[in-house]
């Protein structure tokens, strides 16, 4: 386990900070950052604490900090199943239901789908024959071909956006999962040029995705939420994604073929 200085030190370069950048932004001395680092000062729990906000932190580095120190961990790491979150799975299941008759699902920090409402289930089943096996990476999916990627109509467009945000996560938090994901992807194939955005003056104010389903074309936009208080690892990483449609001809279709 790497002592607490030079886990401090990894996390604030990974951030692009120097020690003068941080000692400011958390209105501490540079002396102190710099004899942190180099252990020459044992910090205390307050202090990795505010360190850890003032480097916005995934709760799970915050508590790996917080090990190195000696110190008990600041946030809990619950199965999302546990009898303690089930009010949270309430909440998301009212959120899923009242999206109806919209597609929405919820994934955790990997993009593993963990719930999802009727309407996701049927479009799913309708997209994916066989039916797909547990646990399905929504990420993946959309990459492979036995799956969604020869029923996406704009695949290029969508696949590369994705690879892009991806990329952004890593480079912000670089976790193995993370990188694991991102190089399967890769691996998978990437459309030509996914670094650049396409600069078409025909696109709309929102990336949509055009799903060819039978003779018709659907098209969706969607929109990513977190919880903005979560103190639970776990918590902190579940994204809710909820699926809109983008014409006329989608929102008929969700209202009446699929319901």
């Amino acid at each position: 386990m790497a002592a607490v200085g030079t886990l401090l030190s990894e996390f604030r370069k990974r951030k692009r900070l120097s020690q003068l950048d941080l000692s400011l932004m958390a209105d501490v001395s540079c002396r102190h950052i710099s004899f942190i680092e180099t252990g020459r000062s044992q910090p205390s729990r307050g202090m990795l604490l505010r360190l850890a906000e003032v480097l916005n932190l995934p709760h799970k580095d915050s508590n790996l900090l917080l090990h190195c120190a000696g110190f008990a961990a600041a946030y809990s790491d619950l199965d999302l199943e546990s009898e303690e979150l089930a009010n949270i799975r309430a909440a998301l299941q009212m959120m899923l239901e009242n999206h109806e008759p919209y597609p929405a699902l919820v994934m955790d920090g990997n993009y593993n789908l963990l719930m999802a409402n009727g309407s996701q289930q049927r479009l799913l089943a309708m997209i994916a024959s066989p039916p797909v096996q547990q646990p399905l990476n929504m990420l993946e999916a959309a990459f492979r071909d036995d799956l969604f990627k020869p029923l996406i109509a704009n695949w290029d467009e969508v696949a590369s956006h994705l690879l892009r945000r991806l990329r952004r996560q890593l480079l912000a938090y670089d976790t193995e999962a993370h990188k694991q994901l991102f190089d399967h992807l890769l691996e998978l194939g990437a459309p030509e040029d996914w670094q650049t955005p396409t600069d078409n003056s025909n696109d709309g104010p929102v990336l949509t995705i055009d799903i060819k389903l039978g003779g018709l074309q659907l098209s969706l936009f969607t929109t990513v939420s977190q919880f903005g208080t979560a103190l639970d690892i776990g918590m902190e990483e579940i994204l809710i994604e909820s699926y809109f449609p983008a014409n006329d001809q989608t929102r008929d279709f969700f209202h009446s073929a699929l319901n």
